[in-house]
């Protein structure tokens, strides 16, 4: 009856020590699972932050077909992993075209968004979104007037030539002062369609007049 006994009581003390070690490994591995967890939020946490930086960088962007076309400055470039964008602060931008009037653009922030096959939809061309007392000049030429244009958002189409915005703009000239909301300029073809809500004062004369 002893024996029996004793060999009941081990083979319940065997069952307590399993269901220890069994509990013990559970708890281990939920908690290697969540610092695996931890490490992965970090790692994903870390992708988001920029990468690198520049500062009072230089640049030439060049066309698709290898023509360089606009000039590019700033105070600070960042590039930013997640989307591989660069955003610049403070961007300053001339177009240069031997036939055409340069336009010079300048804004208080600017994000360049390349083009990319990898990205849905896929970008075929790059896209520069300014931002924020966006102005753009053209100076008087042989073959167009002063322009200036200011609006709070632009987007350049540096390999197309074209700039466009669907916010409200301020189009000016020497005789001119033109309100509008939502803009397209081709700087190859020189030019520029206002598509809403028009609005005309002459310098000169002091008059109002309203266009569609």
């Amino acid at each position: 009856m002893k024996n029996t006994l004793t060999a009941d009581r081990f083979r319940i003390w065997l069952g307590v020590a399993l269901l220890a070690l069994a509990t013990l490994a559970g708890l281990w591995m939920l908690e290697a699972i969540r610092r695996n967890g931890d490490d992965g939020h970090d790692r994903a946490a870390a992708r988001l932050d920029p990468d690198y930086y520049v500062e009072q960088f230089n640049f030439i962007k060049l066309s698709n077909t290898g023509k360089a076309n606009y000039h590019i400055t700033g105070e600070r470039l960042t590039h930013l992993p997640r989307a591989d964008n660069f955003e610049i602060s403070q961007p300053r931008i001339s177009s240069f075209d031997e036939q055409n009037t340069p336009l010079h653009i300048r804004a208080e922030r600017a994000i360049v968004e390349q083009k990319s096959s990898e990205v849905f939809p896929k970008r075929e061309q790059d896209q520069v979104h300014l931002y924020d007392q966006v102005s753009v000049e053209r100076p008087a030429g042989a073959n167009a007037r002063y322009m200036r244009l200011q609006t709070d958002y632009l987007l350049l189409l540096p390999d197309a030539d074209l700039i466009k915005t669907d916010r409200a703009v301020l189009l000016s000239t020497d005789n001119s002062e033109t309100h509008a909301t939502g803009m397209l300029a081709d700087n190859n073809s020189q030019q520029l369609q206002l598509l809403s809500k028009v609005r005309v004062r002459l310098k000169r004369s002091g008059s109002a007049a309203p266009t569609r």
